[in-house]
């Protein structure tokens, strides 16, 4: 599993220590972690991109990860702007999102199927950490089969997925999820 993790740059010198265990509890996982805080989110660009404007690559090098990441950690005990639009781009991406915060659960705050929330301490880091990988590992799309349908049925979900803004595939996928939990 590919798992995208970042955190304030602002708040580097307040949260540091919260953001290096944060990402010693997601290598711990066994997850392959892309990071600004381990230096190595940048390798995803060219090398032509790597040298134009430092500003661009940065924030080119997170959207593209964001992108080919299973899912998305940030610590976001320091709120910034940067941090919540990273967010957001990750949601959009429709990947899971887990924002840890010291102070709050932002799940309270933010209704969303892609966002999942904690407020989180040193000794409760890794039970948190631990169960969001479980739960994206066990999405994590691996299984394919062919579907027939008749032609009144393909035109109905060609349909309610346009509706929805979203793919056929993910519409009764989405069935089979709510039917689920019905059950």
């Amino acid at each position: 599993m590919r798992i995208f993790y970042t955190a304030s740059f602002y708040g580097k010198n307040k949260y540091q220590k919260y953001y290096d265990l944060v990402l010693e509890t997601i290598e711990k996982t066994g997850a392959t972690v892309i990071s600004p805080e381990k230096g190595n989110y940048k390798r995803i660009l060219t090398a032509k991109a790597r040298m134009r404007d430092p500003k661009l690559a940065h924030y080119e090098a997170i959207r593209k990860n964001i992108l080919q990441a299973d899912a998305v950690i940030i610590e976001v005990s320091f709120q910034d702007l940067q941090i919540g639009y990273e967010t957001a781009l990750a949601i959009a991406a429709k990947k899971p999102v887990l924002c840890l915060s010291i102070y709050e659960d932002f799940s309270q705050k933010i209704d969303n199927q892609y966002f999942f929330g904690a407020k989180y301490t040193e000794l409760d880091v890794e039970e948190v950490v631990a169960e969001f990988v479980e739960r994206v590992g066990k999405k994590t799309l691996g299984e394919r089969f062919n579907l027939f349908l008749s032609a009144v049925q393909e035109e109905y979900l060609e349909h309610a997925s346009r509706e929805k803004g979203i793919s056929k595939s993910e519409y009764v996928r989405n069935l089979i999820d709510k039917d689920k939990l019905e059950k």
